[in-house]
């Protein structure tokens, strides 16, 4: 190795670098809509934007030749992992695994963000009196929460940020938790009003 050796494979990875951090940007991009049109029940959509960023997700993996900017793929891949994710819980097909090639840490660090968007998705089903199905939500955040723990003691640098992640998941859960009893403490109330 030389000095020129050097400079032209800093050359090739700023180049690569550039065109990853376009294609990360339109993986993150469709993966948001696709979370977006499922809290919106518009899930045709949300399977046609997962369709649209797995396409993304393939012409990412070249970028492995390139392991030195590889890892800045985490976060959006992480987004995609959630998207994913949230549409298999709604299809009801949850069985912590996805069809993609993804890193580790996104599946795992987008796998504890999911339960920010259970609680979302478990509040929708509160506020439309879905009591039953905001229960078995919450049962799988702590499934997964449960699972993730195991996670916890590796370190940051190889899981980026999980511990985090995880103590806000467990805030979350607890509010549901609370917001669950209120529902059904409502529920009660209002039935007793009407059959009193």
């Amino acid at each position: 190795m030389n000095l020129e050796d050097c400079r032209i494979r800093f050359e090739e990875l700023e180049k690569a670098r550039e065109e990853l951090l376009k294609l990360l940007r339109e993986l993150r991009i469709l993966s948001s809509k696709a979370i977006t049109s499922i809290h919106s029940n518009r899930i045709s959509e949300a399977e046609d934007s997962i369709r649209e960023a797995s396409k993304v997700l393939e012409k990412i993996k070249i970028f492995r030749n390139f392991p030195e900017i590889y890892t800045m793929s985490h976060d959006s891949m992480q987004e995609f992992v959630e998207a994913v994710l949230l549409l298999k819980v709604i299809k009801r097909q949850f069985d912590f695994s996805i069809e993609f090639e993804v890193l580790h840490s996104a599946f795992v660090t987008g796998l504890a963000d999911l339960i920010g968007e259970l609680r979302r998705l478990a509040l929708s089903k509160m506020i439309i009196g879905e009591i039953n199905e905001s229960e078995r939500i919450l049962c799988l955040m702590e499934e997964i929460y449960y699972h993730l723990m195991f996670f916890s003691s590796f370190p940051e640098k190889i899981i980026p940020n999980l511990r985090n992640k995880l103590d806000v998941a467990r805030v979350g859960i607890e509010r549901t938790k609370s917001d669950l009893i209120s529902a059904r403490l409502y529920e009660i109330l209002d039935r007793s009003r009407r059959h009193g």
